[in-house]
């Protein structure tokens, strides 16, 4: 029994999203760009290169999503969901780009001063306030509408998103301190938000691995407390679950009076589908009858 619901017009969201986020970001690198030619601080030229990862994440993660949607076929009777898992997995890696970026400016700075010192004026620091401003929009409408439709990929590229305005912050605190002539503020700052980069990577790693390796989804108190609820059910056992909030696949028995017909068996198991599926939000549930005793 499947869940009901419209997995195309999911991933048709999901697909929407990516693109007006890549759009954005595109805004977002330009905003840098600005603040590059008007500076030409070795920090603004690393956080442009960063945010231009963002855009190419965008276009990696349209990829996976495109493939997540596809239809189950023979090969993937369970549907292609996981590839979406797998893409917010593989954004990991970006992420891992993005600390070595930041601990290397880090380095650079810590290391002495530039030879030409960066001119840090106003309007280099309102622009670069300014792609701050679009990226705390971008993380927070993100992260929204991938809770709403439950999906990794989305959660995923808002965490790599909300890495950059941290990155962004550090940035901008380092002028800010460079011009008021503490120029050692900023290599500090920006090691503090590289951890803070690092830790967002490792709870994607936490949540998605689980999914990868079939973890079990749900507690299979849960579920028997569910099965036990449908009248003519005496027991429920062997239950298995997989998948993740949303989209979780559970299969399990359930015993029912022996002297019952197939027909009436059948309509219980039905029953049992549907009260399982709605109550942990699965995407399918797998049913099978035995006579109690």
């Amino acid at each position: 029994m499947t869940r009901p619901g419209d997995p195309a017009e999911r991933a048709r969201q999901v697909r929407a999203v990516l693109r007006r986020v890549l759009w954005m970001n595109v805004g977002v690198i330009a905003l840098k760009a600005g603040v590059l030619w008007l500076s030409g601080a070795l920090s603004v030229m690393a956080e442009l290169l960063h945010s231009s990862l963002d855009a190419a994440n965008n276009v990696f993660a349209l990829a996976f999503a495109s493939v997540a949607a596809q239809e189950p076929d023979e090969d993937h009777p369970y549907g292609h969901r996981k590839f979406e898992t797998l893409g917010a997995l593989a954004l990991v890696g970006v992420l891992s780009v993005t600390v070595f970026e930041l601990l290397k400016s880090a380095a650079v700075r810590l290391g002495g001063q530039p030879a030409h010192p960066p001119d840090v004026g106003y309007p280099a620091l309102a622009l670069l306030a300014l792609s701050l401003g679009a990226g705390v929009a971008i993380t927070r409408y993100e992260s929204r509408v991938g809770k709403r439709l439950g999906s990794d990929l989305l959660l995923a590229d808002a965490a790599h998103t909300r890495a950059d305005v941290l990155a962004t912050v550090a940035v901008l605190l380092g002028l800010v301190a460079v011009r008021l002539g503490y120029p050692l503020a900023d290599p500090i700052v920006t090691i503090l938000v590289a951890a803070l980069v690092a830790r967002t990577g490792w709870g994607i790693v936490k949540e998605t691995v689980p999914v990868l390796v079939d973890t079990r989804a749900m507690p299979p108190e849960r579920i028997e407390s569910l099965c036990l609820e449908v009248d003519g059910v005496r027991s429920a056992y062997g239950i298995r679950s997989r998948g993740r909030s949303g989209d979780v696949f559970a299969e399990l028995t359930i015993a029912v009076d022996a002297d019952l017909d197939v027909a009436a068996s059948h309509a219980i198991a039905d029953q049992v589908e549907h009260h399982v599926a709605t109550g942990i939000a699965a995407r399918e549930v797998m049913v099978h009858v035995e006579p109690a005793g």
